[in-house]
């Protein structure tokens, strides 16, 4: 491997100018969940960065550009067409962040939640990494640490879980479309099977993009580190308890017997 100070010095700085940028929008139009827009555009930078500096082949880099670049601006483009663009109220995450903060609002939303999402970032990195010194060409067969064989499980994967996640959001979107189901559980389709099928597809397209390089060389096992990392957050940090914080607040009951007959994360049939 070549020196990582260099190309992860580099991703800092990218990240750190990054969120001071996307801080400032969002002080700017008193709304910071402009971050959660940032989110994937950050991450996609930072894979970006890496492969500029890395000593592999484009094949190799690609192979995990591409699919990162794709998850970046779904997540992203969803999230400002449907939550910037409209105005729509600042997520009760930020507005929650905006009480306990008081007067100290805009420097702790800067330190405690844009620069801390930019660290965690830069902590999924791992293969982007790892794929920016591989060498993999697309005639070498499937297997070694050439081949190709994680790719097409990891593009599988990756396809998968966009899929998926894409069903979900057509789910919840149907059911909050009726009006009759204001202040109901989202009970269908796919959240039928698990209380958050969104965040599990998301870990799915993540567990794609680790697996692709993780053959290409010894150390390249430390790229299961990103989906690893990323299924804790949305299991146990930002994901499920946030949202179910606020069902529990907003549904009651309704959400209680939701979480007794349905898995929170993991598809499975829900108990009677």
């Amino acid at each position: 491997m070549d020196n990582i100070f260099i190309p992860y010095l580099t991703a800092v700085i990218f990240t750190f100018c990054f969120m001071t940028l996307m801080w400032f929008w969002g002080k700017t139009r008193d709304n910071y969940a402009v971050i959660d827009v940032g989110w994937g555009l950050v991450i996609a930078g930072i894979a970006t960065v890496l492969s500029f500096f890395g000593s592999g082949n484009w094949f190799a880099k690609l192979a995990v550009l591409i699919p990162v670049w794709i998850w970046a601006l779904r997540l992203s483009g969803f999230l400002y067409f449907t939550r910037i663009r409209t105005n729509h109220p600042e997520d009760k995450r930020y507005a929650g962040f905006r009480k306990d903060y008081g007067d100290k609002v805009h420097s702790k939303m800067f330190t405690n939640v844009f620069l801390l999402q930019g660290f965690l970032a830069l902590l999924l990195s791992s293969p982007f990494y790892f794929a920016s010194h591989w060498s993999l060409f697309p005639n070498t067969g499937l297997f070694g640490p050439n081949g190709t064989l994680m790719v097409w499980i990891g593009w599988t994967l990756f396809v998968f879980g966009v899929v998926g996640e894409t069903i979900a959001d057509r789910d919840l979107h149907r059911f909050l479309s009726i009006p009759t189901n204001k202040g109901k559980v989202c009970n269908i389709g796919l959240w039928k099977y698990t209380r958050h099928p969104n965040y599990f597809f998301e870990w799915v397209i993540w567990l794609g993009i680790g697996v692709i390089p993780i053959l290409s060389s010894p150390e390249a096992m430390g790229s299961f580190f990103s989906p690893l990392f990323m299924f804790v957050l949305l299991r146990f940090v930002s994901g499920v308890p946030f949202a179910e914080k606020y069902s529990l607040q907003s549904k009651g009951d309704l959400f209680r017997e939701y979480m007794r007959t349905t898995n929170a994360f993991f598809p499975w049939f829900p108990k009677h």
